[in-house]
């Protein structure tokens, strides 16, 4: 039973567990809300057992305790269980090598998504299916086909970052044709069926990025990764900043209008909710905002859903986190790694998801890091 149960396999049941919470949360499946409940509160019993077999007094242990303490508590306040989900997976893999846990998550997801492409094919084959309409261009309207997701863009986000991880995966043992290749055909697939241009541009910008690394200029595509978050950041400020203020400044429409109505979101959020030190728990409504208009609040970007939502403190801490470790990353001249951090930021320029540890999971690199090796090595 001791052996059974040990530590490394404590942490990978919850993590098995976890994601079959996370994903079964994006679909559209009829499956019973309590068979959700038990996935999450399995999920950090597993974590939190696997943390307490570490279990050694020592300082580092206080601060342990407060990052759980904080997590819990940005998880009451918001309703949102990213932070508390990612301190979970950071101390409860201690010693798991963060590639066995990437290939474990691509290992059950990919087939999961691959079930929901060919039944959602067969069904649409036969008329079962009802697609939603979006944008129109020129008189052509787009479809968008959701895979039986709850919304297009819940399914591009586990698409993205499962063929990533695949492209992380398999980085060193195929040819790198062969993986743009793929990337390509991926990026083709999200534009054509849901509909879903950033994660073209993302497929896009990894090929781009990780052929300029050969190049004179990877010094300065380096330090263009290195600094995405701080770019997204204060660019979101600015241009959301100016349109709340400036709703008519022809620029600032124009942006909002190529973001799709992002910084009206989030614009609106912080005439709102405003901006304190811990966050809210944002409700999706429809409102009026007199310099705004009407529309559909939902911050769907991830710097306004991070400084709104989450509040100063978690910016903060994700920030540095975030900084941090693609400094670590370019230090060691871990370049894939770099590159897929930098891939979380590009991705968060219109979608909120990019917080989600799953399947967002460039966030583990951090246990590459050199602070994380020391946690690592403390009991």
């Amino acid at each position: 039973m001791e052996t059974f149960l040990n530590r490394r396999h404590m942490f990978f049941i919850g993590l098995v567990l976890y994601i079959l919470r996370c994903f079964i949360s994006y679909t559209s499946y009829p499956i019973p809300i309590f068979i959700i409940t038990i996935c999450w509160y399995g999920a950090q019993l597993c974590w939190l057992m696997a943390i307490i077999m570490k279990f050694e007094w020592n300082p580092v242990i206080i601060i342990e305790i407060a990052f759980i303490a904080y997590g819990l508590f940005s998880y009451k306040l918001t309703g949102s269980p990213n932070i508390l989900a990612i301190v979970y997976m950071l101390l409860a893999s201690k010693d798991i090598d963060c590639r066995d846990i990437i290939s474990l998550t691509f290992k059950i997801t990919a087939p999961l998504l691959g079930v929901s492409i060919v039944w959602y094919a067969i069904n649409y084959v036969f008329g079962n299916v009802t697609v939603s309409k979006t944008r129109e261009i020129n008189g052509v309207v787009s479809l968008r086909h959701s895979f039986y997701f709850n919304h297009a863009n819940g399914f591009s986000l586990f698409f993205l970052f499962t063929l990533l991880m695949f492209f992380y995966l398999k980085y060193n043992e195929y040819n790198k044709l062969l993986l743009y290749s793929i990337l390509i055909a991926g990026a083709i697939f999200v534009y054509m069926f849901p509909n879903t241009r950033t994660v073209s541009v993302v497929f896009l910008a990894a090929i781009a990025i990780d052929l300029i690394f050969a190049t004179d200029y990877t010094k300065i595509v380096r330090f263009f990764c290195k600094n995405l978050f701080v770019i997204g950041l204060v660019l979101i400020i600015v241009l959301a900043g100016g349109y709340m203020l400036y709703p008519d400044v022809a620029l600032f429409s124009k942006v909002d209008s190529m973001m799709n109505g992002r910084l009206t979101m989030v614009a609106g959020a912080f005439n709102i909710y405003g901006i304190n030190l811990t966050g809210h728990k944002i409700i999706n409504e429809d409102v009026f905002i007199p310099q705004l208009g009407y529309f559909t609040l939902f911050i769907d970007n991830y710097w306004g859903m991070l400084v709104i939502r989450y509040g100063v403190i978690s910016t903060v801490l994700v920030g540095v986190i975030s900084m941090y470790t693609a400094y670590s990353m370019d230090k060691q001249d871990r370049r894939i790694e770099l590159l897929l951090v930098s891939m979380i930021c590009v991705f968060g320029l219109s979608e909120s998801t990019a917080l989600d540890i799953y399947p967002v999971f460039p966030w583990l690199f951090l246990k590459e890091t050199a602070a994380y090796k020391y946690l690592e090595n403390r009991p």
